[in-house]
């Protein structure tokens, strides 16, 4: 799994994703939110981790890294070159 998206669809889409996260109210949203942004907060990585592990899937804290070092690689790479001015 490279991104954020394909963490959220191995666990279930975007309303599995949010309960397992926690969210009792709108955890569709919240699920369909996270994978809009492509990030997940830290705080929920531990729900995440236990969760694939009983689903037998392989993510785990370096798979969260990487997927949001992915991202934040593409977003540096599509913005605008600073110059400094003289």
């Amino acid at each position: 799994m490279e991104s954020v998206a394909e963490i959220i669809a191995a666990l279930g889409g975007p309303t599995a994703f949010g309960v397992i996260c926690g969210f009792t109210r709108n955890p569709g949203a919240r699920g369909s939110d996270m994978r809009q942004r492509g990030s997940i907060p830290v705080g929920y990585w531990p729900r995440i981790v236990e969760a694939a592990q009983a689903k037998g899937l392989a993510i785990d804290n370096d798979v969260l890294v990487q997927a949001h070092l992915i991202r934040e690689r593409a977003e540096r790479s599509a913005a605008p070159a600073v110059t400094e001015a003289a």
